[in-house]
C-alpha cells in the first residue's frame, strides 16, 4: 500500500499525513500551498524526513 501523495503544478509531491499529528505540529517552514487540483494545503517539511514533505487539511478537509 503506498501513501498518498498531492502534486503541486511544478511537479512536486508531498505526502498526505494527518492534520492533527506530532508530524504536522512540529513540521518546519509550514506555509499554504495551492495543488495542481486547486486545493489549497498547508505544507512543511518534518523533523527527521530528510527529502520529504508533508502536506494536510484541517480535519473534515481531507479527500
Amino acid at each position: 500500500m503506498s501513501a498518498r501523495t498531492v502534486r503541486h503544478p511544478n511537479g512536486l509531491e508531498f505526502r498526505v499525513i494527518d492534520a492533527d499529528s506530532y508530524t504536522a505540529r512540529m513540521a518546519r517552514d509550514v506555509h499554504a500551498v495551492t495543488m495542481a487540483d486547486g486545493t489549497v494545503w498547508t505544507v512543511g517539511a518534518p523533523i527527521g524526513w530528510r527529502g520529504t514533505s508533508a502536506a494536510w487539511q484541517a480535519q473534515g478537509r481531507q479527500a
